[in-house]
């Protein structure tokens, strides 16, 4: 088994739910996994793809999860591409958080935000969600799956913010601080490209970090 020997991890373009409030969000009727990407977010995909193209040319394998954002930025990017849509690429499940304001579960589960204050980001896990626990189990198995069939091939995966910084967490050892402090400092970039490649270090394959959050429409848009 070998890991590809390319793998580029693509954030989702600008979608309509990074444009709302948190509490736009909780009042929106559209399910998160069903938000298109806004007129910003097609040209950013658009440009991704330029760079990508022009950097790599064509891959072997496409990956996107099952939101409407992740396949739409792919559809742009690679247009003759057949993505594969693997759900253990989603984005982490919010439960309650994505349906109700602060202030709704504050009046109808306030025993919710104190779990939440007690246990921290990374363990609480809300009612009808996920933990960060949770996450990463869906991306060690994944990784297995990169690992066993994708072996010698380039591989481009559209994922989203927060299962980026857990992937990374698993391949570089990070610490739970050290996930929650880059949660904190900020998602990456919209259409930001994260390259590895695949290399054999003391006899063994390894994924290796090339480049990360390169963002190619900035400035541009």
């Amino acid at each position: 088994m070998a890991w590809p020997k390319l793998l580029v991890l693509v954030r989702h373009a600008e979608s309509e739910g990074n444009i709302l409030s948190v509490a736009e969000r909780a009042n929106c009727d559209t399910a998160t996994y069903s938000y298109k990407l806004t007129e910003r977010g097609r040209k950013q995909a658009k440009i991704t793809g330029e760079f990508l193209r022009k950097k790599f040319g064509l891959f072997d394998i496409y990956y996107v999860s099952y939101y409407e954002r992740s396949k739409e930025t792919m559809r742009i990017m690679y247009p003759k591409a057949r993505a594969y849509e693997d759900p253990r690429l989603a984005e982490g499940q919010r439960g309650i958080w994505n349906i109700l304001t602060a202030e709704q579960i504050k009046q109808k589960f306030p025993e919710e935000i104190l779990r939440k204050e007690r246990e921290g980001l990374y363990h609480y896990r809300p009612p009808g969600g996920e933990n960060w626990p949770d996450i990463e189990l869906r991306i060690h198995s994944f990784l297995g799956t990169l690992n066993r069939d994708c072996g010698d091939q380039k591989v481009v995966i559209v994922v989203h913010g927060h299962w980026l910084i857990l992937f990374q967490k698993l391949i570089h050892h990070f610490s739970i601080e050290e996930a929650v402090k880059k949660y904190k400092a900020g998602i990456f970039e919209n259409t930001s490209v994260t390259i590895y490649k695949g290399e054999n270090k003391n006899g063994k394959s390894r994924l290796i970090l090339k480049e990360k959050n390169i963002v190619p429409w900035e400035g541009r848009l």
